[in-house]
């Protein structure tokens, strides 16, 4: 999903909302959502679940259309907000690992891809979140991740190392 964001990105800031079609995610349409934020009348920033797709509904329920702010209690509107917010302000992609409940499960573990994408004005105003949801207690979904991560590291670490021993025999 990060690769495609690049790839519509050109040389632009953030790709346009209207690049990312449902025909270039089809693949991923069950586990993605786009928030739309706005200033709400109090001046404050709202969002609007722009369009959702079945796996988050299953998990979530129905909420396109909807204000986050409204159909959310207001300590789970702050965070969830927060990393939409967090994703417009880095304009890049960013990921979260999150627990969730539900009313179906007893527990979620997730993981976020989250990309800022701009508006018709060409502002950062839309965020697209692709989801891939676990049935994982959290407490090992969590170490799990945090292991792939140190991997990961390690091995750019490592690559880093291999570039700069070629760049300093030369």
């Amino acid at each position: 999903m990060a690769q495609l964001w690049h790839e519509l990105r050109g040389g632009q800031a953030l790709p346009n909302r209207d690049l990312m079609t449902a025909r270039r995610v089809k693949d991923l349409l069950p586990d993605i959502a786009f928030y739309e934020r706005f200033t709400g009348p109090d001046g404050h920033w709202r969002h609007r679940v722009r369009l959702e797709g079945m796996r988050f509904v299953r998990i979530y329920g129905s909420h396109t259309g909807q204000v986050v702010q409204d159909y959310l209690a207001p300590e789970h509107a702050r965070r969830f907000c927060m990393g939409l917010n967090t994703t417009l302000a880095a304009m890049a992609p960013l990921r979260f690992l999150a627990r969730t409940d539900s009313a179906d499960e007893n527990f979620v573990s997730a993981e976020f891809c989250t990309l800022p994408l701009a508006g018709k004005d060409g502002q950062a105003a839309i965020v697209l979140v692709a989801a891939h949801f676990n049935a994982v207690a959290w407490e090992t979904y969590f170490e799990e991740a945090m292991d792939r991560l140190k991997t990961v590291q390690a091995k750019s670490l490592a690559s880093a190392a291999r570039v700069s021993a070629v760049k300093t025999a030369i």
